[in-house]
């Protein structure tokens, strides 16, 4: 490389990158541990760290594109897509003046019944288009699309 020059930035990963995965072990988490338990698994891990490069920029178009691939995803592995999409709706919802980024969808078994958990990249949208460097997890019971957990980094 000639000098003064800098490396070419790597491309940010495209909206098929995210993640739909079946947790086949099941979660018998007490609700005091769940928040510490969902951080513990789900932050700070390749499957979300590697939408870091996003920013604030286009958040809205970038989170319904990347909700369409979440969601394409599931279908493809003929899990409950619909609910999916639902819970995702209620994500988007909740941001309130945050940029957020839906990058994984796990199915899991939480105390017996199927729920929906899902990692958003976020940052404030006051802070101007800085990257999404934050993560918050939410967990939605997939039959009545009711929010059982929720788990944010400050």
């Amino acid at each position: 490389m000639k000098p003064g020059k800098t490396a070419p930035q790597s491309p940010k990963p495209v909206p098929e990158a995210v993640v739909v995965k079946v947790l086949d072990k099941p979660l018998h988490w007490e609700e005091s541990q769940l928040d510490g338990l969902l951080f513990e698994e789900f932050a700070n891990k390749a499957d979300e760290s590697q939408f870091e490069s996003y920013t604030s920029a286009n958040w809205t178009a970038n989170f319904e594109v990347f909700a369409a691939a979440l969601v394409r995803k599931a279908d493809n592995q003929r899990l409950d897509s619909a609910a999916l999409r639902s819970v995702l709706g209620l994500v988007l919802g909740d941001s309130k003046g945050l940029a957020y980024l839906p990058v994984g969808a796990y199915q899991a078994t939480l105390n017996d019944k199927l729920v929906w958990i899902i990692t958003v990249k976020w940052e404030s949208v006051a802070f101007g288009e800085d990257g999404l460097g934050h993560i918050r997890i939410y967990v939605f019971d997939q039959r009545t699309l009711k929010q059982v957990a929720f788990v944010t980094c400050s």
